[in-house]
């Protein structure tokens, strides 16, 4: 799902293609066809890395493959989480936020429109993320079209005309299948039944058996056994089968060319125990190394640090960087900037990683606020598994929207993160675990000065040892 981590932002992929991770330098004796294949199989391995790993997605989230499965719902339905997560129920998620409820489903648009259904939430803060196979992302929600009722109807490129009545908002999209994932605002365990009504209000169903304000009975998930190609040479037959099926913007129709000098265009049927030795040592390689890139490229070091806060803001319009639109696909998909930034920070100004050992303070004065159109949160994790860390409070983050939120006489607001209760009781506390954590903070709707730099987080301040109440 998109917040299965945290996308890591790389160079051009021409320079990276340019000097492959470890291949070996070619001698006058090595198979051009295991060249050509190693050489073309690692572009097409990056080029084409979003569509596989949705294609893999979709299979695994519309099957039952497995019996503890969070996540599962038939093709053009809605899956639905009604509850906050939590570290006990945060499924295959990685770095879930504490915020919203999420929702979504994978949707074949082939054959006919898909049509979904939102309820009015009154301005409550929602986004539907579209995400197509290449990647790239379309909102629809509070942000781009508002938060009353509203009927839409997704097409793909390949998708037959029909009559659209009055009322009707067509949603275009750059391949025949896609993902949603949802997020709908909870203020609190409060909140939680307002918000539960609500996400029951989003639905959706096929053109055919969309019928205005009814919808559809459910059906079972069908069984099936867990697809996992990524790094095998299955990645290949999976790639060439969508090629089959598909179209690919016209620009890169050269690229398909390369593809079919190696067997895995769409021009022909990629069958790998036909293929030649040196063919089959070429992809093998190519998958390698591709791999290895998409790992390097998470150790990249960011571009954009912000009083140590990581701003990963190249999240959308990829073009021809492939490299970079594999690598925030390997990481775990991301929504558009407008729409959401997370920024990450690992370290203190002395560049050592957060622990439990150590307390710290986030001061945010009234002119040091995230700028948002929505609200913003800071949320702990852990840092080896990027879960959310358990504590007998239950609170998960803080953000401008908490319940009982505490706010300094001049508006401020004071985030105070280690293991035990502050002593102040004028400040907020993010309890977190003894061990490395990270933090991430959320700002839904960022304003302008968050996406061109002028904004900065406060950096966060070592507390030392202060004196300590007992933990209730």
């Amino acid at each position: 799902m998109m917040a299965r981590g945290l996308p890591r932002i790389g160079f051009a992929v021409l320079a990276v293609f340019a000097a492959p991770v470890h291949a070996a330098a070619a001698d006058a004796g090595e198979d051009p066809r295991e060249s050509l294949a190693y050489h073309v199989g690692t572009i097409a391995y990056l080029w084409g890395y979003p569509i596989v790993d949705l294609t893999k997605q979709l299979h695994n989230e519309t099957h039952r493959v497995s019996a503890p499965q969070p996540v599962a719902a038939p093709l053009n339905r809605f899956y639905r989480h009604a509850q906050l997560v939590t570290p006990e129920a945060a499924g295959e998620l990685r770095a879930p936020n504490h915020d919203t409820l999420y929702f979504g489903g994978w949707f074949d648009l082939t054959n006919e429109p898909v049509v979904i259904q939102t309820p009015d939430t009154q301005g409550r803060y929602y986004t539907l993320a579209i995400t197509d196979f290449f990647n790239e992302v379309t909102h629809i929600g509070r942000r781009t079209t508002g938060t009353q009722a509203q009927v839409l109807a997704l097409a793909g490129p390949a998708t037959p005309k029909v009559a659209i009545p009055p009322g009707v908002h067509v949603v275009e999209v750059a391949t025949s299948q896609v993902w949603i994932l949802g997020r709908l605002l909870v203020n609190g365990v409060a909140d939680l039944p307002d918000a539960q009504r609500l996400l029951r209000g989003f639905w959706a169903a096929p053109w055919s058996r969309w019928r205005r304000d009814q919808p559809p009975p459910e059906e079972p998930v069908p069984a099936g056994t867990r697809l996992d190609p990524m790094q095998s040479i299955a990645f290949f037959t999976h790639l060439n089968q969508w090629l089959r099926a598909n179209k690919v913007p016209p620009q890169e129709l050269a690229l398909l060319g390369l593809f079919d000098q190696i067997g895995i265009g769409p021009s022909h049927r990629f069958e790998p125990e036909s293929l030649d030795a040196g063919t089959r040592r070429g992809l093998d390689r190519a998958i390698a190394d591709g791999r290895a890139m998409l790992i390097n490229m998470a150790r990249q070091p960011q571009s954009d640090v912000r009083n140590g806060w990581i701003f990963p803001l190249q999240l959308a319009d990829y073009g021809q960087n492939y490299l970079l639109r594999a690598s925030v696909a390997f990481g775990g998909y991301a929504n558009r900037p407008e729409e959401t930034v997370y920024a990450a920070l690992l370290r203190d100004a002395d560049g050592a990683a957060l622990t439990g050992q150590l307390r710290y303070r986030l001061h945010f004065s009234p002119g040091e606020q995230p700028p948002v159109g929505a609200f913003w949160s800071v949320t702990a994790y852990d840092a080896r598994t990027l879960q959310l860390i358990p504590n007998g409070t239950r609170r998960f983050s803080v953000g401008n929207l908490t319940p009982k939120l505490q706010r300094g006489r001049d508006g401020s607001i004071a985030i105070e993160i280690s293991t035990r209760p502050p002593k102040n009781q004028r400040v907020n506390w993010l309890p977190v675990g003894r061990d490395p954590f990270m933090l991430i903070l959320r700002m839904y709707e960022p304003g302008p000065a968050v996406l061109d730099g002028r904004f900065g987080p406060p950096p966060i301040e070592v507390l030392g040892d202060l004196p300590l109440r007992s933990t209730p």
